[in-house]
């Protein structure tokens, strides 16, 4: 799943991406 839009958020909600992102497929820590 490639995520294009989160990113741009990223630089303003860095945790919300965290929450539901690129990084929580890689992480899989808040799952």
């Amino acid at each position: 799943m490639a995520w294009t839009k989160p990113k741009i958020r990223e630089i303003e909600c860095g945790m919300e991406i965290n929450m539901y992102g690129p990084d929580a497929e890689d992480d899989g820590d808040l799952f």
